[in-house]
């Protein structure tokens, strides 16, 4: 599938439709048809997103995720999304932080991503 840039841009984040939340390490999602992998249902793709770049806000520098592990809580439906990230622990090198995503605030994906911290 080819996807129009000069609609929908050429970042991932803005395309998949993620905005900055009220907070510094928050982002919501409004889904959309084309987040959902059966009637319903929210791809685990979309959720991982959005708990990786609640994490990687939290850290608050250039990184890049090298592990990501999720934990799927409860089944995502279609809605508005919110993910909040913290930071674990931030060395000079690697950082490590958790992301949280949740639905009318309960808890539907929780990642823990390590990041190479890049500048």
């Amino acid at each position: 599938m080819r996807y129009d840039t000069s609609v929908t841009g050429t970042n991932f984040n803005d395309w998949l439709g993620m905005a900055r939340g009220a907070e510094p390490a928050e982002v919501v999602l409004d889904t959309r048809p084309e987040h959902q992998v059966a009637p319903g249902l929210i791809h685990f793709a979309v959720l991982t997103t959005m708990a990786e770049v609640s994490a990687a806000s939290a850290v608050a520098a250039s990184v890049v995720p090298t592990i990501v592990s999720i934990n799927l809580m409860r089944r995502a439906a279609p809605g508005r999304l919110v993910a909040k990230g913290t930071v674990i622990k931030r060395g000079r090198t690697l950082a490590v932080a958790e992301g949280e995503v949740f639905q009318e605030e309960k808890l539907v994906a929780k990642a823990t991503v390590t990041f190479a911290v890049m500048g």
